[in-house]
């Protein structure tokens, strides 16, 4: 790693060196950081960008459900958001959360405020942070639909504000730029009943649990759905499904969930993936994209 190393910077906040990333994600897989730093305040977070943002390696991690750490780990910082304030805020139908919340708590505290738009969220394994980066949806509806605005940290440690129209949001991409950091955001929601989102909350979750291997660690859905196509059929057309590569493998239940049996290498993951990948274009000329988020380096053998 060029420039500054990560360990002469003075961090404020948690910090911890060498530290294993597998259990802080939904796959369970990958290796270490350099170093884990867990700021408590935004602004130590600006600060970190101004004074070193350009010169250490680092990444973010929120949840960890749409992240694949690779084998070697990451060498640099890895930024976990999830000691950063967890308010949530409402002003009128307007509600305003950070980065770091939980998609599952803000759909419950805007079910609780009678405000619908986000119980789709529910289903949504994540962070807000993640969900926007992504564009999450879900039951057709997009995290951008009822975005009002965001707040960004840029590459040199200031905060400034976006509106949706001014990022590039499509299917599952926004238009944050590397190196940018989402901080927090802002919603309009609209009024509804507090049992008929209770319902649909409930709806969704029962469909997730019959259709989707919950109780196995995976990073959710594993490839975009390419226009006018569903990525299952894609891989069921194929022979993925039940597919393995050591303890790597395509879900029986879901065939666009890859899981991890218990000693799956990220290494193993990638093949898999690869190996899919490869099939489906020599089968139908479509070129699949990961929808997973890759930390580290990873090398093609």
């Amino acid at each position: 790693m060029q420039g500054k190393h990560p360990y002469d910077y003075k961090f404020s906040g948690g910090v911890q060196c060498d530290a294993p990333l597998s259990a802080l994600t939904t796959l369970k897989v990958g290796g270490a950081a350099k170093v884990l730093w867990s700021p408590s305040s935004v602004e130590e977070l600006c600060t970190f960008k101004k004074e070193a943002g350009k010169c250490i390696a680092h990444a973010l991690l929120g949840d960890g459900s749409n992240t694949l750490v690779a084998d070697n780990g990451f060498d640099g910082v890895v930024i976990r958001l999830k000691d950063l304030p967890q308010d949530i805020y409402m002003s009128g139908k307007e509600v305003t959360m950070g980065a770091g919340v939980s998609c599952g708590t803000v759909a419950r505290f805007a079910r609780e405020a009678e405000l619908d738009g986000l119980a789709f969220w529910c289903g949504i394994p994540g962070s807000v942070g993640g969900a926007l980066y992504m564009n999450a949806g879900a039951y057709g509806r997009e995290t951008v639909d009822p975005l009002v605005s965001v707040n960004l940290i840029s590459p040199e440690g200031e905060r400034v504000q976006f509106k949706p129209q001014e990022l590039d949001f499509s299917y599952r991409q926004s238009g944050v730029k590397d190196g940018w950091i989402i901080e927090s955001a802002t919603f309009k929601l609209a009024e509804g009943r507090k049992d008929k989102i209770k319902q649909d909350m409930r709806d969704i979750n029962r469909d997730r649990s019959k259709s989707q291997p919950l109780n196995m660690p995976s990073s959710g859905s594993w490839f975009t759905n390419p226009k006018g196509q569903k990525s299952w059929q894609l891989v069921d057309s194929v022979g993925g499904r039940g597919q393995r590569l050591g303890d790597a493998a395509v879900s029986e239940k879901h065939s666009n969930f890859f899981v991890n049996h218990g000693a799956a290498t990220a290494g193993d993951m990638l093949a898999l993936s690869d190996e899919m990948i490869d099939k489906i274009y020599k089968e139908h000329g479509i070129l699949m994209t990961t929808e997973v988020q890759k930390l580290g380096s990873f090398e093609r053998v």
